[in-house]
């Protein structure tokens, strides 16, 4: 149970009631305190734990929310702490693609990226180079934009490829606005991506767009040929 109530005992702090009663029975606001930690004042974590999910709309917002916003509620230390906190949980979330776990659907790009993409708050670009059996060689943040566009040329893809010497490469990036729906620059980007591929003999093998409505991938929607991998 995760009832939002402020102990009622100067001793019940946060990090005495995770020591008694376990992490389930800790509120929100008790949990981004213990992330906090202490301030000014022994009662500063709970204060500004709480005051901290008011001006971001609780949990969701705050995980959205980049270091720079935060620092300016919690300060820079505490808010060092808190993405720090964030981005472990979505690693931990995440079933990468591995040499033993290659990729075969857009359901595992989903897995391995979707937690790391769909909440960020603005546009991520991801390239993953593939060999000829669909395992990964290597990944690459490419760019992080503004909430509504981040620009890549098919030079960075096709150079991160080539230089992995990669037999093809799958694309992933998210939308901030939650709507996984292709917009006319993402079909553009896809486009030509393909035609660089062709020309490279590096196929695009699929282009996958996460948000927290769902995901869309090219390949599913039959707007890419479906890969060959090798046996």
């Amino acid at each position: 149970m995760t009832t939002d109530l402020t102990p009622t005992q100067d001793h019940d702090t946060p990090h005495a009631r995770l020591r008694r009663v376990g992490l389930d029975a800790l509120s929100d606001t008790e949990l981004v305190a213990i992330v906090l930690g202490s301030g000014r004042a022994p009662t500063s974590e709970l204060a500004a734990a709480r005051a901290l999910l008011a001006t971001h709309q609780g949990l969701r917002g705050v995980s959205r929310t980049a270091i720079g916003p935060l620092a300016r509620d919690v300060g820079e230390r505490r808010a060092a702490r808190l993405v720090a906190a964030v981005e472990i949980a979505r690693r931990a979330g995440a079933v990468p693609l591995t040499r033993t776990a290659p990729y075969r659907s857009s359901r595992d790009v989903v897995r391995a990226f979707g937690a790391r993409l769909v909440d960020a708050s603005d546009e991520r670009v991801l390239a993953v180079v593939l060999d000829a059996r669909q395992r990964p060689v290597a990944e690459r943040m490419l760019a992080c934009g503004t909430a509504s566009a981040c620009a890549v040329g098919a030079r960075q893809v096709f150079a991160l490829a080539v230089r992995e010497g990669g037999a093809g490469v799958l694309m992933v990036h998210n939308h901030p606005s939650g709507d996984p729906t292709p917009s006319a620059e993402d079909i553009r980007f896809t486009r030509m991506l393909v035609t660089a591929g062709a020309l490279l003999e590096v196929p695009l093998v699929d282009h996958v767009i996460v948000g927290r409505e769902g995901s869309f991938s090219f390949l599913d929607a039959g707007l890419l040929a479906r890969p060959e991998a090798a046996p």
